[in-house]
This record gives C-alpha cells, structure tokens and sequence, in this order.
C-alpha cells in the first residue's frame, strides 16, 4: 500500500494505491471533501501517473502552481 496526502487550498486531499490481488489489479482511491475517486489500473506505474495528473487537476483548479521537487547537492 502506498499512501500519500497533498494540499489543495486549505483541503488535504489522501490518496492510496492498494493492491487489489497478489498480482493486481491495483486500486487507487483518492478522497476529498467532496468524496472519493476510485479507478483500477494494471501497474502500480499507471496508478501512479494518474495520481499525478489528478493531484495537477486538484491543485491547478485552485490558481495553485504544480508542485516540482529539485535535489540538493549535498
């Protein structure tokens, strides 16, 4: 399972990817103030890649600029 919270405004949004059988489907669920969505997908990679776009459309509705990490040189 992978679980993970983002801001959208003043609104925590959780997401979760969860294995739905040993082998998938997996599941992933994303819930805000005003319920949940819930898609299926046949990789971890592919769930992941739709989190993204709807965390974009979460924050990007908002006038929120999307979040880009950088690294740091240590």
């Amino acid at each position: 399972m992978i679980v993970n919270v983002f801001a959208a405004g003043r609104e925590l949004v959780r997401w979760e990817v969860t294995a739905v059988s040993a082998e998938g489907p997996y599941r992933l669920g994303v819930y805000h103030s005003g319920g949940a969505i819930v898609e299926y997908f046949a990789s971890v990679p592919q769930a992941l890649e739709r989190e993204r776009e709807l965390e974009d459309l979460f924050t990007g509705g908002r006038g929120l600029a999307a979040f880009q990490p950088t690294q740091i040189a240590v």
